[in-house]
């Protein structure tokens, strides 16, 4: 089979499997799936972990039955089978693309899968409208500030953070589709994903996601036209547009800009005027085939008093999440951090800063800026016991997870009672999440073994034990698996985050 009819095949497939299971799942079982055979008789299909292929045979097989045999040939047979790991991601198929190129585009060989760091060098050409509403206008009147005042020319870039950059962003599981279909958008904007919509918690990192697409595209073309801004800006530009009538200035500024990037857009909550004005200058923007992107702390439906016909439009495209980081790559970020700084942290340094810092990347950044910072003002070497004074000194925000929490999640992940988890049922498609909530228990509450086996029907605490023993074993020897349990872990401190 040739590979690009493969790709098409495996696009297909993951689309419409995008709208036949939740995206949790699609996520946590499909991410590995590619295409090995495709023929009139079988399909062969394959994922990098034996755990998830047996998942997908006893749970999920009916699904992809059904999907294949929309291909034209009812009868073609579906085949599940295991292969070696190889970092492949299928849901870069997600979402609709624009033209066959594209596909290809996307689908690059194993070895070509790396994107290409963005250079961190800001372009003065680049407009940059955070705190100031417009750059260089054609009007003969010329653009106003918020001041009501003529601006004199283009806005330059130094609002942009130079260090938000694709090369600068640490990826793991709580924010691989978000920044994966950013860099898309970076390189190809107006096609693939539009409009995108990140959102995401405070200090996650969707503004440096937002910002790394404005520098890639303008690397890639220093003559578009980029306006990237918060939403408090669109808001207080538009007002003193109306004060300064120069309403027609403020709308051939934002609707003839070739990619619109807008930060926190939930502050369109209660600002209605201000929502039919960018109701208007998105639709412009869209038809013209030009790219939006916005960011969120809620996603679209969440958003309060925001109207209808604004909800929908943000879900045309993409809706990706950036949950809380996972222990991993919070010890990747910490050391990221440090790196920046010129220091190389000893490893349990890095790891006790991550393990004390959770759900948001701005503190665990000051962590690593005040144990570096007294390091050299003290001239004392950066050790264990210098990183626990320091961390005395700063807020921690730690998430409160509850045993029901835990139940909850399990039970909606898995499609499963409440009565067969702590059912006494053997079976594997039970057994499996029971052992991994015992698991969960243990690793995100205070709950002893003798606990946990109370909450599954009394159950020995050494049982609880060899459940907890056998996830972790599993957990080192098959990464898709440990990618499973981040991802459950990262939804638990996000739900906790939220309430």
């Amino acid at each position: 089979m040739p590979p690009k009819q493969g790709r098409e095949v495996l696009r297909r497939l993951v689309l419409q499997l995008g709208s036949r299971v939740r995206r949790e799942q699609l996520e946590t079982w499909f991410r590995s799936l590619d295409v090995l055979r495709f023929d009139d008789h079988e399909i062969e299909l394959s994922v990098t972990s034996q755990f998830v292929r047996d998942w997908l045979q006893r749970n999920f097989l009916p699904v992809l039955t059904e999907v294949v045999a929309s291909f034209g040939e009812p009868r073609r047979r579906v085949v599940l089978t295991h292969r070696e790991e190889d970092g492949w991601d299928s849901l870069r198929f997600a979402q609709p693309v624009a033209a066959s190129d594209e596909v290809d585009r996307l689908v690059q060989t194993r070895d070509e899968r790396q994107p290409k760091p963005a250079t961190t060098t800001v372009p003065p050409t680049m407009v940059a409208a955070l705190g100031g509403p417009f750059g260089e206008q054609p009007a003969p009147s010329g653009p106003v500030t918020p001041n009501g005042q003529l601006a004199s020319g283009r806005k330059q870039a130094s609002q942009l953070n130079p260090n938000y950059t694709f090369d600068r962003f640490v990826v793991g599981p709580s924010n691989r589709l978000a920044h994966a279909s950013a860099l898309a958008i970076g390189e190809n904007p107006g096609c693939a994903y539009n409009p995108l919509f990140v959102h995401g918690n405070v200090g996650l990192g969707k503004s440096h996601l937002l910002q790394a697409i404005c520098h890639t595209v303008h690397r890639r073309d220093p003559n578009a036209r980029v306006v990237y801004m918060s939403c408090e800006d669109f808001t207080n530009a538009f007002i003193t547009a109306i004060q300064s009538h120069q309403l027609d200035a403020f709308r051939a500024h934002y609707r003839t800009a070739d990619i619109l990037v807008i930060d926190d857009v939930q502050f369109l909550a209660n600002k209605d005027k201000t929502q039919d004005e960018f109701f208007h200058t998105f639709n412009a923007l869209y038809d013209s085939q030009k790219q939006i992107v916005l960011s969120s702390d809620r996603p679209p439906v969440e958003i309060p008093t925001v109207e209808e016909r604004l909800v929908s439009r943000f879900k045309w495209g993409l809706v990706a999440e950036v949950e809380a980081p996972c222990f991993d790559t919070r010890v990747a970020i910490v050391r990221r951090k440090a790196a920046g700084r010129g220091i190389d942290l000893p490893e349990d340094v890095a790891r006790f800063l991550a393990e004390r810092v959770v759900g948001n990347i701005r503190e665990l950044e000051g962590a690593v800026i005040k144990v570096v910072g007294v390091a050299a003002i003290t001239e004392q070497p950066i050790s264990l016991a210098l990183a626990e004074s320091c961390v005395r000194g700063i807020p921690v925000r730690h998430t409160q997870v509850s045993a029901e929490d835990i139940m909850s999640l399990i039970t909606t992940e898995f499609a499963i009672s409440a009565r067969e988890l702590v059912g006494k049922s053997r079976t594997q498609t039970v057994s499996m999440p029971r052992q991994i909530a015992m698991f969960l228990l243990r690793e995100h509450t205070e709950s002893s073994l003798e606990d946990v086996g109370r909450i599954f029907g009394n159950r020995d605490h050494t049982t609880v034990l060899y459940a907890v023993n056998k996830i972790r074993e599993r957990s080192q020897k098959d990464r898709l698996f440990k990618e499973l349990l981040d991802g459950l872990s990262n939804r638990l401190m996000t739900r906790t985050v939220r309430s």
